[in-house]
């Protein structure tokens, strides 16, 4: 599943029959077999001879591409789920993790669910900070994804009481932030609501990622009705979401007359905001907790190479889990651009006027 792999192809490479490759995998396969499964898998050898792997069920997963991803890309993403998680109880082996605080508000609208978790969780109004790392925070384990798993977008599931998110960062470092939100929405909403459709979910998380993001109140706050495009610009700097989301997020809350909306998502789609976010974040949010795990000593040296020869696992697959944050050596003929990180600045609220008799 990891590579993509049926069971018919895999036979095939290894010169054996599709019914012995199902007996490998429901009786085992003997130790001799060992050498050439790791060649063919670019696994290590002693992968085959562990036990107890985790086991992710599709069907309790919504992936955020969903119907556009092939079935070689989900089975691709549930396998490295399950790499993750193992990653994880290492980690939480070694280290002490952030005690786990995600409220269920799943009788609740979506909206009023992220407005609950927001002051649950201190947020009030403002922009939202890192969001991987507030996740992080409240004991929520965000792992990255493999280059075969990233069509996915991102899942998110509960597991042996754990919450996990897994994220790909393909596309622009806004609507990661957005795949976060959302996945967010579905661990807060859905943990309990298995029976209802994908598409009813994901129109759930959806909601609860945009009043999470951009709440109703800071639209009132910080923009007037009828945003021109350049408060819209404005306004989703500071808060580090689309400028289509926004805009959308605003005619959602009747701040926008549907002419002006269709006006205005006509400029944005001009300009180049429906397939990608000009001068939008230079660079993907990040992890605390794996800078943490590789800066410590306190269990001797922690790197990527010693967790994935202690969990015999490929090092390649351990490094995008951990959202590729330990430098690894790269060809000294690759040119590498280090992104120049602009600090933020949260904007002022409107003055408000009020009638003085």
């Amino acid at each position: 599943m990891r590579k993509g792999l049926t069971k018919i192809e895999l036979a095939n490479i290894l010169g054996v029959t599709e019914r012995t490759v199902h007996k490998y995998e429901t009786r085992g396969a003997p130790n001799g077999s060992a050498q050439s499964l790791a060649a063919v898998l670019e696994f290590p050898n002693g992968y085959f001879s562990r036990s107890g792997a985790p086991d992710i069920e599709a069907r309790a997963v919504n992936f955020r591409a969903g119907r556009s991803t092939t079935r070689r890309e989900r089975d691709a993403a549930l396998a490295a789920g399950a790499s993750g998680m193992e990653v994880n109880s290492w980690i939480s082996g070694h280290f002490v993790l952030p005690k786990i605080n995600v409220p269920q508000l799943g009788e609740e609208t979506p909206q009023l669910a992220a407005i609950m978790l927001r002051e649950a969780w201190g947020l009030g109004t403002k922009p939202l900070p890192n969001l991987i790392q507030l996740c992080e925070s409240r004991g929520i384990r965000v792992y990255g994804l493999p280059p075969l798993a990233e069509p996915v977008d991102a899942y998110s599931l509960w597991h042996g009481g754990v919450p996990y998110i897994f994220l790909a960062r393909r596309k622009t470092p806004e609507r990661t932030r957005f795949d976060v939100a959302h996945e967010l929405g579905h661990l807060v909403l859905h943990k309990h609501r298995e029976l209802e459709t994908t598409s009813q979910q994901e129109d759930e998380a959806n909601r609860f990622a945009s009043e999470f993001l951009i709440p109703r109140d800071s639209i009132v706050e910080y923009l007037p009705r009828n945003p021109t495009v350049d408060d819209i610009f404005k306004i989703k700097n500071a808060f580090k979401v689309s400028a289509m989301a926004l805009t959308y997020a605003v005619h959602q809350a009747g701040r926008m007359t549907d002419w002006i909306y269709r006006t205005t998502c006509n400029k944005l789609g001009q300009l180049g905001y429906r397939t990608g976010e000009p001068d939008g974040m230079d660079h993907f949010e990040q992890s605390k907790v794996f800078p943490q795990v590789f800066r410590s000593e306190k269990h001797g040296q922690v790197d990527v190479e010693r967790i994935a020869s202690e969990l015999a696992l490929p090092a390649d697959d351990v490094h995008a889990l951990t959202l590729g944050v330990q430098l690894r050596a790269v060809d000294a003929r690759i040119p590498v651009r280090i992104p120049q990180v602009a600090a933020s600045h949260t904007p002022e609220p409107r003055e408000h006027l009020r009638l003085v008799r």
